[in-house]
C-alpha cells in the first residue's frame, strides 16, 4: 500500500552541529534590524503528552534492574500428544506428551498417576495409570477410560490426534481409603527490565542568542524547566523550546518501540537499553491479522474471543495507525455511533480517556477506547514516505486492569507502569527530568567559554505485567 504523500514538507527539519550560532541564523536570512512577524507552524504541534505517567503514574525503582513474577500458564490445565494413537473401547493407549509441555529441560511435566482426563473434542473420560519420565521432552503415559464401551479417540476419528486436547479432571472417582496424589505446583515465570539513560542536549553561542530575528512570537510549546536562555533570540528561544519537544517525542519512541543494547562500538559501552512496550508485547502477546479495508465486525468478535482466552481487563485502550483507524471508522464504528463510557478512576477515568482524545464502544463484555496514534506514521513524525513502514496498518489493545504478583499476593501491578530511577541533585528536577545549564555564556556561567549549554535527562523504562493480554492488531 502507498504511504502518504509528504512531498511538500522540505526536508531536513533539523541539522546536528555543537552549537547555534550566528552564522547559522545568517544562513537561514533571518537577520534584520526591527520587524515583528509571528513564526509560523506549518506542521502544527509535535507534542505527545505523556498520558499513561500523568493519569496512571509513575513508579520510582532504586536500581536499574527492575523485576516481578507472573503465572506461568492457566491455572488448569491441559496437555497434547505428540503423534496420532489409535484408540478402541475400554482399552489402555500409550501416549506421549507433546514437546511443549514439558519443564526444566524436559525433565518434568505436569504428567501424575491418577488424574483424571477429558478428550476436549468427545468429552469422553480416562484415568492415567502408568508414567515413564525416562526421556526429556518425550514423557510417555498410559490412560485407560473409565467407561468401558467409550473410546479416548477424537471426534469423528479412530485415534487420538495430535489437534486435540486432553483436559485435566484432577483426582476424581478416588475411591474409598483412597491414598494421596502427588500435587500439581504452580510455575512462576520471572520477567525483569531496565531503565535507560535518556538526554538531550542544546547549545548556543553569545552572540547567537544575542541577535534579533524576524520573528518574536508564535512558537508554542516552552523550554524545559530550569533550562531558560541567558540571551533573548527568539530564534535560539525558538531552537530551545524545540529541543525540548523532541525530547519529549523521542522518549516516548524509546519507551514504546526501542528495545535493549547489547551490541559493541557503540558511542557507549555502559548502556543496556530497555525493553519497550511494543517489542515486549509483540514477544509475550498476542496478534490478530486483518486485511486492510476489512476490520469489520467478525474481526472485532475475533479479537474479543482471544480476549476471553487470555483473561484481558474490561477496559483497554486501543492505539491505531491512521491507516487502521480509518478501517476501523469504515468497517466498526459506524455500527456503533453512540459509544458509552464506564466511569473509573485515575488513567480509566472518563474524564482522562476524553482528554486523550478517544471515542470507546463496548462489545461483548468489552469497552474500547480508540485512539487513533499518530506517531506510528512515519509520514507525521518526520515527513518522509517509506515505500514499507513497520507499523502501518499497526495497532495494540493495552488493557487498563491489574495483575498480582505470582510470589506477593499483596503487590498488584497496572499492565503499564512506566518506570524511573530519580536523577541526581542539582540543577532543576521535575517528573523525573533533570534539566541544568552549563558554560561561560549560560545563566549558570561555568567556564570561560561563551556558549550557552542546556542539558536534560531522564532514567526510565517500562514494566508490562500479563503481555497475554494486549493484543497486536497488525495487517498481514
Amino acid at each position: 500500500m502507498a504511504g502518504i504523500p509528504t512531498s511538500n514538507i522540505l526536508q531536513p527539519g533539523a541539522v546536528s552541529a555543537q552549537y547555534a550560532n550566528r552564522q547559522l541564523i545568517s544562513d537561514l536570512q533571518l537577520l534584520t534590524p526591527q520587524y515583528y512577524k509571528q513564526y509560523v507552524e506549518k506542521y502544527g504541534n509535535e507534542d505527545f503528552t505523556w498520558w499513561l505517567a500523568t493519569y496512571g503514574g509513575m513508579e520510582e525503582v532504586k536500581n536499574r534492574n527492575y523485576f516481578w513474577f507472573e503465572n506461568r500458564g492457566k491455572l488448569m490445565v491441559g496437555v497434547q500428544t505428540a503423534s496420532n494413537v489409535a484408540a478402541s473401547a475400554g482399552a489402555t493407549v500409550t501416549l506421549t506428551l507433546a514437546s511443549g509441555d514439558h519443564y526444566n529441560s524436559g525433565t518434568e511435566s505436569p504428567l501424575r498417576v491418577g488424574e483424571t482426563v477429558r478428550v476436549a473434542s468427545t468429552n469422553v473420560e480416562g484415568e492415567i495409570i502408568a508414567i515413564n519420565t525416562s526421556t526429556p521432552f518425550a514423557h510417555t503415559f498410559n490412560v485407560r477410560p473409565k467407561i468401558s464401551t467409550q473410546a479416548l479417540n477424537s471426534a469423528g476419528s479412530g485415534s487420538l490426534l495430535t489437534t486435540d486436547v486432553l483436559l485435566f479432571g484432577g483426582d476424581m472417582d478416588a475411591g474409598e481409603a483412597s491414598s494421596n496424589i502427588n500435587p500439581l505446583i504452580h510455575l512462576d515465570q520471572k520477567y525483569e527490565n531496565n531503565i535507560t539513560e535518556m538526554r538531550e542536549s542544546w547549545a548556543a553561542t553569545d552572540l547567537a542568542e544575542m541577535t534579533e530575528v524576524f520573528y518574536n512570537s508564535g512558537v508554542s510549546g516552552s523550554e524545559m524547566a530550569g533550562g531558560a536562555q541567558a540571551g533573548t533570540s527568539y530564534f535560539t528561544y525558538k531552537g530551545l523550546v524545540k529541543s525540548n519537544q523532541r525530547f519529549i517525542n523521542n522518549v516516548e519512541f524509546k519507551l514504546m518501540r526501542g528495545n535493549i543494547v547489547n551490541n559493541t562500538g557503540l558511542t557507549t559501552s555502559s548502556s543496556v537499553g530497555s525493553l519497550g512496550i511494543i517489542p515486549k508485547v509483540l514477544a509475550d502477546g498476542e496478534t490478530v491479522g486483518y486485511t486492510p479495508g476489512s476490520l469489520d465486525i467478525a474481526k472485532l468478535h475475533e479479537i474479543t474471543r482471544v480476549m476471553d482466552v487470555n483473561g484481558c481487563a474490561n477496559e483497554s485502550m486501543w492505539l491505531m495507525d491512521i491507516y487502521q483507524r480509518q478501517n476501523f471508522s469504515d468497517g466498526i464504528f459506524k455500527e456503533f455511533p453512540a459509544g458509552a463510557y464506564v466511569w473509573g478512576s485515575n488513567e480509566k477515568s472518563e474524564e482522562a480517556a476524553v482528554n486523550y482524545g478517544v471515542q470507546s464502544l463496548r462489545i461483548d463484555g468489552y469497552m474500547f477506547k480508540v485512539k487513533k496514534y499518530k506517531q506510528f506514521n512515519t509520514e507525521m513524525t518526520t515527513g518522509l514516505t517509506p515505500v514499507n513502514d513497520y507499523f502501518r496498518n499497526f495497532g495494540m489493545i493495552c488493557p487498563q486492569g491489574e495483575t498480582r504478583d505470582a510470589k506477593d499476593v499483596t503487590k498488584a501491578y497496572k499492565n503499564i507502569t512506566v518506570m524511573y530511577q530519580a536523577p541526581p541533585k542539582g540543577g532543576t528536577t521535575g517528573n523525573a527530568i533533570r534539566v541544568w545549564q552549563w558554560g561561560g555564556a549560560s545563566q549558570n556561567p561555568t567556564s570561560g567559554t561563551m556558549v550557552d549549554h542546556v542539558e536534560t535527562i531522564t532514567y526510565r523504562g517500562t514494566r508490562v505485567c500479563a503481555a497475554n493480554q494486549f493484543i497486536i492488531v497488525q495487517a498481514g
